[in-house]
C-alpha cells in the first residue's frame, strides 16, 4: 500500500517513514499543504497520513478540499499530529478523516495503527 505522508518536519518525517515502512507501507513525502494536495490529486495513493499544521495550507484544508472534489477517489485520510486543540479529533473526521493520530506517536506502532483504522 502506497502512503502519501504530508509533514513539514523531517526528522519526524523519517521516522514515521521508518514505522510504516516496517508495517509494509511505500511510504512518499511532501513537506507542505498544496504539495499534499497536488500529490493526492495526481498520484495513486492508497492512504494519505496528514499533519494537521503544514506550511502554506493546513492538513485540515488539504482534506476538506479533498473530501469536497467529486473527481478525488475517496482515499482514507488520517491525521498524524500534534494538534491537540479540544475538538481536534471531532474536526478531523467531520471533514472527512478516518482518524487521528496524535504526537508524539510510537514509531513501532504508527504503521499498525494506521491499518487499525483502515480495517486491513
Amino acid at each position: 500500500m502506497r502512503i502519501l505522508l504530508a509533514d513539514d518536519d523531517e526528522s519526524i518525517a523519517m521516522v514515521a517513514r521508518l514505522g510504516l515502512r516496517r508495517a509494509g507501507f511505500d511510504v512518499s513525502i511532501v513537506d507542505e499543504g498544496q504539495k499534499a494536495l497536488e500529490a493526492a490529486r495526481s498520484n495513486a495513493f492508497d492512504v494519505l497520513l496528514l499533519d494537521w499544521n503544514l506550511p502554506d495550507l493546513d492538513g485540515i484544508d488539504v482534506c476538506r478540499q479533498l473530501t469536497a472534489d467529486p473527481d478525488w477517489p475517496r482515499v482514507p485520510i488520517v491525521f498524524l499530529t500534534g494538534a491537540t486543540h479540544e475538538g481536534a479529533e471531532q474536526e478531523a473526521i467531520a471533514a472527512g478523516a478516518r482518524g487521528v493520530i496524535f504526537k508524539p506517536f510510537d514509531p513501532m506502532t504508527v504503521g499498525e495503527q494506521v491499518k487499525a483504522m483502515l480495517a486491513i
